[in-house]
């Protein structure tokens, strides 16, 4: 793991990497990289003031609009590029309109106001770690692996469409559910496919049944 130490300089405190030594030949020293959110109202402020007598302020009862802060941290600060240096992003990546929108072109956080059908989810997550934070880690650390950490933030428990759950399959074959890959049959050890032949997707009973369950 690189960790951080204080040295002291001719102009002060510096904040220097330290990179582990003897690492066997092939291992990548290990950059901690932790993700966390924010979200910020427009009618933040003060609950507790000091006013003269007869004078309190009129507040506005509603929090207000809602902007919510996507950002990852290293022990050394914030993600970003280093000065000096470029990183090459996915053109189309925070460009569409109520996508999220980067802080600062060169931090790997971004931000989304909050509305009518624009919320932060996992998909958003997602696209932020592949597009945006593992491309600045990349010239940020060269040589180096990211070990990123998340918490257990509902909008991070994100599946792909055709992930094995079997929540979003119905009991009988067809109908609206989803389409999922294949997995294992356990009975087996063979790949089990969950779609039939006819392209429709199987429901958990004969995908029980196929298991002798």
């Amino acid at each position: 793991m690189v960790r951080w130490e204080l040295v002291d300089t001719n102009e002060g405190e510096e904040l220097r990497m330290v990179f582990p030594t003897n690492l066997p030949v092939g291992v990548k020293p290990v950059v901690l990289v932790v993700h966390d959110d924010s979200t910020f109202n427009a009618n933040d402020g003060r609950s507790k003031i000091w006013i003269k007598d007869n004078n309190m302020p009129l507040k506005k009862k509603s929090r207000g609009k809602e902007i919510m802060v996507s950002d990852f941290l290293t022990p050394g600060g914030q993600l970003r590029v280093p000065e000096g240096k470029t990183v090459i992003l996915d053109p189309e990546y925070v460009m569409q309109d109520g996508s999220p929108k980067r802080l600062d072109s060169n931090l790997a956080s971004c931000s989304i106001e909050y509305g009518r059908d624009r919320w932060w989810d996992g998909d958003q997550l997602v696209d932020q770690v592949l597009k945006l934070a593992i491309p600045i880690f990349e010239v940020a650390f060269p040589g180096c692996q990211a070990l990123f950490l998340f918490d257990n933030a509902t909008s991070h428990s994100a599946y792909t469409k055709d992930a094995l759950r079997a929540s979003t399959m119905n009991l009988r074959p067809g109908g609206a559910q989803a389409q999922l890959c294949p997995g294992i049959n356990s009975l087996t050890g063979e790949i089990q496919h969950m779609i039939m032949p006819d392209g429709s997707p199987k429901g958990l009973q004969m995908v029980l049944q196929e298991r002798e369950l």
